[in-house]
This record gives structure tokens, C-alpha cells and sequence, in this order.
């Protein structure tokens, strides 16, 4: 099921895994400017967002809340200056969408003199939780209320004062206009920057951007054209014989129209257990991405029993350097498709993770809309086709310093996208993240149980990644019988859940 690498074009995509985006074929020559006054029609990825989120009207499911903390003072008017010369630097963050002559356009508008940023100081509230509860009701709010695409903005912001040494600002986005490297590498990054020279009186020390998201959309849609042909074909033979049908047991029987409405149920793996699995990487020659991927590889089958299985996850799309530094929708979703039936350990199931991976990135191209438009033998609106289940790992963030934090799960807006959803985070602290279902079809009992089948299947293979996956999947009653028992014997151990269930998982399969 998956093609062919030349060592060269192995090298790059996994320098790409690793975040060092480079130009990986002739296909990649340089993105022009586009002329003054041309029409920019949407990027593919827009587009399907657009389209999506005309379906789901009753759930703004592509609305997604991120919050900075700013620890210390904290100076309003460099904040707002910070945000409004971000807003002027990205054309994509003042769009707006709407038709012209039967295609869906991108409207660039011009940038704001200067943006005013709603305040609220909540010092004169005493309880500190009732200060936190406050500020959520306020950034869930904000997250959930509709952004009309066609006349912007496409944000909302808000900065909340906790005390005199602590401030949050809650952004909301529609996704149309972001993805997770527009997030956690470009604008955390420049509004820190920017922040820290207007602070001073200091002119912005960013260099102008070499293109805009408009530029990169029009050559676009003139590359696909190019390499249509040869990546179709990659995918109808990677995808070919695929199943269709729901590979997860559902609490409740699936419904005609989806509903969008997303429960969430928040994972913590330690640090002792995150770097014994990172250990195991190393060893293995694949990437983290590549282990935690074959780990819910394994909780599907533990819960479905398919050894035919396909997880989605997303290609970061920025092929060339100058993208990089782009705010954005580049993102396009890739299907991953593994067999389990010659019952592999961890290890050959992490390597066929990273064969596969490699192969979807060789190809990634190809707009997914495209692939489901010319491989996809059935279309329903309550079901994706080819995947019910999405995976993602962010990489790790950088750095800003102890006055600095970016958080992306503070705040859920109650919706889901797919049936269930696994997104981590690598962070200082361990691997973090919040397993997002389906309320329609799962009950927040299961998704936990399966959560803690995570977990459990997490602490065998970073102990023991020569482990056959039948094994790992037997073993997991066992895991949580020891864990029960030890939680007994030792009722005052103060290590909080989940972690006291993983220290007891790994300490039983490192003494075998």
C-alpha cells in the first residue's frame, strides 16, 4: 500500500516531519507576486472550509479559541499596536470571502489604522476561580458566536487582567484564516516581538513579508494541474479496497445528518513516560508523530477488532521557505492507511507508520476534495469518506521566556468536526492533549475508558517496543487490574490522575 522513496527524497520529507520545510522537487519553483488589481480566487483548502461550514450552521465548528498569557505588567497600547501591525503584515487575517462571476473569492481588505482591544480587569474579584470562571465564560462566548465570512473580521480578542503580574488575551479564529504553524510559529512569535519593541518605543524589527497568502493561492491552483496526474494515481493505489463502513463501536447508532456538537476529554502523559517513549524514537529511527500514531493505531483495533484501518491527519502544505513565515490556511488532509493483520510489534507498526507517512507526504498535493471527488465511490453527509477519526501532533512551541505561555486548550467550543479526534501537544511538561468526540454517537464514559486504554498502551510500548500488538491489546485489562490494586495499596500517593495509572502500567511491564 505504499509506493517507493529515493533515499533523497526520504531525507527531505523527514527533515519536513521535523520542521525544516525546504523545497523537495522541481515542482516547487518560486511563488511570484501577483499583480496589482488580479482577481484571487480561494485556496483549495478555503474553499472546503467554506463550503463545510455552510452544512454546520448550528455549531461554529471552525471557530477555534487560543489564549496568551502575559505574566508580569503589562502595557495595553504596545498590545494593541502589536496586533494592528500584524493585521497590516498578513493580507490573510483581513479577508473576506464572497462570489464573483460563479467562483468563490478572496477580498483583501485594506488594514486598520489602529485596533482597540476590549478590556476587562477582574482585580476587584477576590476568589481567584471565580476570576478564571469569569474570564472562560467570556472566551467561550466569544469562540461561539458566529464570524460572517463575507464581511469580516474573521477574529475577535480580548485582554482580561487577573491581578498586576498576570494578564490573558483570548483570541477566537475562523479556521479559514489559520492553521497550527500560523499559530504557534508566526503569530505567537511576532506578537511577542512586536510587543517587546513597541513596549520600548522601538520600530517593528520584522522584515516585510515576500509574499502573501493571495500569491501562494493562485499558483496554487496552477500546480495542481501539474502533478493531478501522477499523485492521483499514488492514492487510488494506497486507497484502493479501503473500507467504508464505521470502524468504532458507537454508544448510539449514527444519525442521517451530523451534528457537530463535541465533547472533550483532556490527556496528560508525564514526563518520565513521554521521554521513555522519545527514548524509544530514537532507537526505532521515527519521529514522535510517527510512535503516538501507531499508539491509536492500536486503540482502534483494541476497540473495533479491524486490523484495516485509516486515521486522518493533516499536511502542513508549506512547501516552499518563503511560506513559512505566512499566516494561513495551507493545511490539506491526508488519509493513513495501515494493516495490522500480520499481528507486528510496536516497533514494525511504528516503522509501517513511518513508510506510510512518507508516502502520504511524497503525495500531498493533491487536494483531498479532489482525491474524494475522483476515488470515493460513496458520499454521505454524516460520515467522512475513507476516515471517521482524525490524529494530530503539534510540534513544540518556542520559547519566549518565563513572562510568556500560548495555550490552545484552555477553552472548547463544544463541536467536533469527526467522530473522534486525538490531538497532542509536546510540551515541556510531557506530551498533552484532549481526546474530542462525537456526542451524537459516543458517551463521555466510553471516551474515557479509551483514554485510559491510551494510557495503558503508552506505558507497554515505551517499556517493551519489541511487544506484539495482540499482546499490548490483551494486556490491557491487566494493566488496569494492577493499577486498581496499587491505587489501594497506596491511597495517599499524591501523583494526580492519570499519571498514578501510567507510573503503575510502566512499573509492571519494566519488571517483566
Amino acid at each position: 500500500m505504499t509506493g517507493a522513496l529515493s533515499e533523497s527524497k526520504r531525507e527531505l520529507l523527514e527533515k519536513l516531519l521535523r520542521g525544516r520545510t525546504q523545497a523537495t522537487s522541481a515542482h516547487f519553483d518560486g511563488i511570484p507576486r501577483r499583480a496589482a488589481g488580479v482577481d484571487v480566487p480561494t485556496s483549495y483548502g478555503q474553499e472546503q472550509l467554506w463550503i463545510h461550514s455552510q452544512f454546520a450552521t448550528e455549531i461554529q465548528i471552525y471557530n477555534d479559541p487560543i489564549t496568551i498569557y502575559r505574566y508580569g505588567t503589562i502595557d495595553r497600547s504596545a498590545v494593541e499596536k502589536a496586533f494592528t501591525e500584524i493585521l497590516r503584515r498578513h493580507e490573510s487575517w483581513r479577508t473576506t470571502f464572497g462570489w464573483k462571476n460563479g467562483e468563490l473569492m478572496q477580498f483583501v481588505q485594506p488594514p486598520p489604522a489602529d485596533i482597540e482591544i476590549p478590556y476587562l480587569d477582574l482585580t476587584g474579584v477576590a476568589d481567584e476561580t471565580s476570576r478564571d470562571d469569569a474570564a472562560r465564560k467570556l472566551a467561550l462566548e466569544d469562540a461561539m458566536l458566529p464570524f460572517n465570512l463575507e464581511t469580516g473580521p474573521t477574529y475577535r480578542v480580548r485582554l482580561v487582567r487577573f491581578s498586576e503580574n498576570e494578564h490573558r488575551l483570548y483570541f477566537a479564529f475562523h479556521h479559514i484564516i489559520f492553521d497550527g504553524l500560523s499559530l504557534y510559529k508566526v503569530f505567537y512569535s511576532e506578537l511577542v516581538t512586536l510587543y517587546e519593541a513597541f513596549s520600548q518605543n522601538l520600530p517593528s524589527p520584522l522584515p516585510e513579508l515576500p509574499l502573501q497568502y493571495g500569491d501562494y493561492s493562485i499558483w496554487q491552483r496552477d500546480w495542481v494541474k501539474e502533478i493531478a496526474p501522477q499523485q492521483l494515481a499514488y492514492w487510488r493505489s494506497q486507497l484502493e479496497g479501503a473500507i467504508h463502513h464505521d470502524v468504532l463501536s458507537t454508544d448510539h447508532p449514527r444519525k442521517e445528518t451530523q451534528s457537530y456538537r463535541g465533547g472533550m476529554v483532556k490527556l496528560t502523559l508525564d514526563p518520565e513516560t513521554s521521554a521513555a517513549l522519545k527514548e524509544v524514537n530514537l532507537k526505532l529511527n521515527v519521529t514522535l508523530f510517527m510512535s503516538l500514531l501507531a499508539t491509536f493505531y492500536i486503540v482502534l483495533l483494541a476497540e473495533s477488532g479491524e486490523k484495516d484501518l485509516t486515521i486522518a491527519t493533516t499536511s502542513a502544505g508549506r512547501h516552499h521557505s518563503e511560506l513559512e513565515a505566512l499566516m494561513g490556511y495551507f493545511l490539506d488532509t491526508l488519509v493513513l492507511r495501515v494493516s495490522l493483520a500480520s499481528d507486528p510489534t510496536f516497533a514494525e507498526l511504528a516503522m509501517q507508520c513511518k513508510e506510510v507517512l512518507l508516502g502520504a507526504l511524497a503525495n500531498d498535493g493533491i487536494p483531498f476534495s479532489m482525491l474524494v471527488k475522483e476515488l470515493s465511490q460513496e458520499r454521505a453527509r454524516n460520515r467522512h469518506p475513507f476516515f471517521q477519526v482524525m490524529f494530530s501532533l503539534e510540534p513544540p512551541l518556542p520559547s519566549h521566556g518565563p513572562a510568556w505561555r500560548f495555550a490552545r486548550m484552555d477553552i472548547h467550543n463544544g463541536s467536533t468536526k469527526f467522530d473522534m479526534n486525538l490531538e497532542l501537544d509536546d510540551t515541556p511538561h510531557g506530551i498533552e492533549g484532549r481526546l474530542v468526540y462525537n456526542c451524537q454517537l459516543f458517551e463521555r464514559a466510553t471516551v474515557e475508558r479509551m483514554a485510559e486504554d491510551w494510557y495503558a498502551i503508552v506505558a507497554q510500548v515505551a517499556a517493551d517496543p519489541t511487544r506484539r500488538i495482540s499482546t499490548v491489546v490483551a494486556e490491557l485489562e491487566v494493566c488496569k487490574e494492577a493499577a486498581l490494586t496499587e491505587e489501594l495499596a497506596d491511597p495517599d500517593d499524591a501523583s494526580p490522575e492519570p499519571n498514578r495509572f501510567i507510573k503503575s502500567v510502566r512499573r509492571l511491564f519494566s519488571a517483566k
